[in-house]
């Protein structure tokens, strides 16, 4: 018996290529003389995409629908860029299933529509399939989910499972590290299929006789794992991708459609919101004062390029915000130690990353930027540091307002290291949007 297994991954709702991967893919299936399936393994849906924004990424399920895909599991996207009741509603409409078995709510159970494992026989063949999800525990905690480590969920799945199943395949949204940890740890496995780290093997790579399989970013590959069963066993597995530029441009209209459904008025008057990079401007002012407050801290700091389009017009919708600031990306609050927030300030008084090209941290926008201070000054010549005026105490707490962009470890290694409270799940854009319908009520 021979099954052919269709996958994607970190589409990251690049929805124009995908248009072309879905019409590949339902072709090639029907071209098949053998089983096949069809299974995305998470970050579908990204809220960069307008349609995605404005439905909270249910027509983004609906897409796959359309794609005819059989099996999926939740990215990182799909879990904390969404609320918790939206998550709970995502698969709603969904025609397959979906399966994750390290996210739970405060009660210990799935959300909505999700499964720990899902099995599917063909021909008398029982394919067990079992997802996986990154463990961005503080993410999901501010979130009302938890999410528990991902070796350990699978490990006990498995255990449950022992003679229900005769090829195994995981779905791992966790990242290629993991991936080759599990080909250590779990020989059992047929085959993983991974996504999160954005990695791609052209031919798969096999590791103690299990094989990985990833198709990159955004569309870039089609990944096809080609399966050989004889008496319920794997004996023979092979991976390939196909490059979709290669494949028949399809035309959509998803970004205009976007952009109709987020044309709530916001301003309805001349205004000015400019973007600049290495100096100051009203709008990057405007968001650094709605982090502050809406963090309720002493001090922020944000960079400029957070503010990716600028706008000057007549009138401002929702889509138009929505172009600024297309991040998922959430405000945070940390308390410091005058020394602590010194360190934090003097790191970014420098701009090193000014110039810097940004990828990745739910960063959506291109060059860094200089850095943007509200209720923060320091004096060069006499190395003083001041916070509302006041000069900072080395011994003394401050509360910092900024962004979870910084809280990784690249920007500012401090704060990896410190207990951070995520204001969740409002975005930049949300927060930017009520600071200029207060200030326009307020006029």
């Amino acid at each position: 018996m021979k099954l052919t297994i269709f996958h994607t991954n970190d589409i990251h709702s690049h929805l124009n290529t995908y248009a072309k991967i879905s019409k590949y893919i339902r072709d090639e299936r029907q071209k098949l003389s053998h089983d096949s399936l069809y299974i995305d393994v998470g970050d579908f849906i990204d809220l960069f995409h307008p349609l995605t924004e404005a439905t909270q990424g249910k027509e983004n399920i609906n897409i796959l629908n359309e794609s005819h895909v059989d099996v999926a599991t939740i990215g990182n996207n799909e879990g904390i860029t969404i609320s918790h009741d939206d998550l709970n509603h995502l698969y709603d409409n969904a025609e397959f299933e979906v399966t994750c078995c390290n996210l739970f709510d405060l009660n210990g159970a799935l959300p909505r529509h999700i499964k720990p494992h899902v099995i599917k026989e063909i021909k008398g063949v029982k394919v067990c399939m079992i997802g996986l999800t990154a463990a961005f525990q503080q993410f999901y905690e501010a979130l009302d989910w938890k999410v528990t480590s991902p070796l350990l969920a699978l490990k006990n799945e498995i255990s449950q499972l022992e003679g229900e199943y005769d090829v195994l395949i995981v779905l791992s949204h966790v990242g290629i590290f993991f991936d080759e940890q599990l080909c250590k740890e779990c020989p059992e496995i047929d085959v993983i299929l991974g996504a999160h780290t954005h990695h791609y093997f052209e031919n798969g790579e096999t590791r103690n006789n299990v094989l990985m399989a990833a198709g990159g970013k955004y569309g870039q590959y089609v990944g096809k794992v080609e399966l050989e069963i004889e008496h319920n066993k794997v004996i023979n597995k092979k991976a390939v991708l196909v490059d979709s530029e290669s494949l028949e441009e399809v035309n959509v209209d998803y970004e205009q459609i976007g952009k109709t459904l987020l044309n709530r008025i916001i301003l309805n008057r001349s205004f000015s919101l400019p973007r600049r990079l290495y100096s100051a401007s009203y709008t990057t002012d405007l968001l650094c004062e709605s982090v502050l407050e809406h963090t309720d801290s002493d001090c922020a700091i944000i960079n400029a390029g957070l503010i990716v389009k600028g706008k000057v017009d007549n009138q401002l919708t929702e889509y138009d915000i929505h172009q600024m600031l297309p991040h998922p990306i959430n405000t945070v609050s940390v308390e410091l130690s005058g020394s602590e927030l010194k360190q934090i300030i003097y790191i970014a008084m420098s701009q090193s990353y000014m110039n810097e090209t940004v990828i990745g941290f739910g960063f959506r926008g291109d060059v860094f930027g200089g850095y943007v201070f509200k209720n923060i000054s320091y004096i060069e010549s006499t190395g003083q540091y001041f916070v509302k005026g006041i000069e900072v105490q080395d011994h003394e707490m401050y509360k910092l307002g900024t962004i979870d962009m910084y809280t990784f470890g690249r920007y500012f290694p401090t704060l990896k290291e410190k207990e951070i409270k995520y204001y969740m799940p409002e975005f930049l854009r949300n927060i930017f949007e009520q600071k200029l319908l207060q200030n326009e009520k307020n006029e």
